[in-house]
């Protein structure tokens, strides 16, 4: 934690609200450096932003004899030292200093925190206080890349479409076999994910904790839970209707992309991703594609790599938007083939 008073000049933090700047020096330390220290080096591709607190550095650079001097408290300090990557400068302590860290992502994340707040203080209905001083469960919501793919003017309506429930442990949230009609976040507590086989044995799938997503499938799909979830202790879910979340989420979130397309993104390096059953896949596949039906997708993405671009393709487009959705929801880069292999095999 670092003094509040010590970075409320610092740019772009002087434009955060007050209770978000605090809550970002909550999570800050100091880190302090011996003269001579090298603290940047030329090259560097890291995405953190250093600010200089106190004490003085000497930026050099291998294109140049030149050579500039930073001194903390100063207005040269209020700005991170040596932006652009890669880095420009070696940056080196000329005395000993203490500087703060700060990922770049979670700059940005509070900058569309800010904003996010004040429109729904602008916007929310007269009399409402269902978001009054709940920053702390949107910070949480919007490290989510689902939600951090959208643009800012995008997420004030979305959350102003969500409403709050309080469940106690033991409480049904979803049951397997009913209608899907909502999209859940879960804002606090734990929640349970078990399923129910053919013979009655009930499987346990997953432990779900705050800032988790879940329930879109039946959506997309428009068939039945085919899962239950069940409170495991005090729990507050935000709710999201099936319209809301068609237009607000699915749609924004969604890529799709035709034959000559798909085409060229392999060419590029995209993969292609068969989401059917393996039954089906054998029984007819695209040449280079992979196979994870969707049952198995979210158990497995950790093995896939989030710098390629994935084509997502099955029969008829359906379930390629469950995964691509929820694909999305960790951060991939994913494409639905539009028509699916049925589409496909008509062109």
């Amino acid at each position: 934690m670092v003094d509040i008073n010590s970075i409320n000049n610092l740019i772009p933090l002087i434009n955060l609200s007050d209770k978000n700047l605090a809550r970002l020096a909550d999570e800050l330390t100091l880190e302090n450096f011996a003269k001579g220290s090298v603290v940047i080096q030329e090259g560097d591709t890291d995405n953190d932003a250093l600010y200089l607190l106190e004490g003085g550095v000497e930026l050099s650079s291998s294109t140049s004899a030149l050579t500039t001097v930073i001194q903390g408290g100063t207005d040269d300090a209020i700005s991170p030292i040596a932006q652009s990557r890669p880095r420009q400068f070696t940056v080196k302590a000329t005395t000993d200093i203490s500087i703060i860290r700060i990922d770049n992502a979670r700059l940005d994340r509070m900058a569309i925190l800010d904003e996010l707040t004040t429109s729904i203080t602008q916007i929310r209905p007269v009399g409402s206080k269902k978001f009054e001083g709940d920053s702390d469960w949107l910070d949480v919501m919007l490290k989510n890349p689902a939600f951090s793919r959208l643009a800012q003017e995008q997420l004030a309506p979305l959350v102003l479409k969500m409403e709050p429930v309080s469940l106690k442990a033991g409480d049904i949230i979803i049951k397997q076999g009913d209608e899907g009609r909502f999209y859940f976040v879960l804002k606090q507590g734990k929640v349970n994910v078990s399923r129910k086989d053919a013979d009655g044995k009930v499987k346990m799938l997953a432990t779900l904790k705050e800032g988790d997503v879940f329930g879109e499938e039946s959506l997309i799909t428009s068939t039945d839970r085919n899962a239950s979830i069940i409170a495991m202790n005090d729990v507050i879910i935000m709710k999201l209707a099936k319209t809301d979340f068609d237009q607000l989420l699915k749609e924004p979130l969604l890529s799709y992309v035709d034959k000559r397309g798909a085409e060229e993104l392999v060419r590029q390096g995209g993969k292609l991703l068969d989401v059917r059953s393996l039954t089906e896949y054998k029984q007819g596949a695209l040449k280079g594609s992979l196979n994870l039906p969707v049952p198995q997708l979210r158990a497995a993405l950790d093995k896939l790599d989030t710098h390629i671009i994935y084509i997502i393709c099955d029969r008829t487009g359906i379930q390629s938007e469950v995964a691509a959705f929820v694909m999305s929801q960790r951060g991939f880069d994913a494409r639905v083939l539009k028509g699916g292999l049925v589409a496909l095999a008509s062109q």
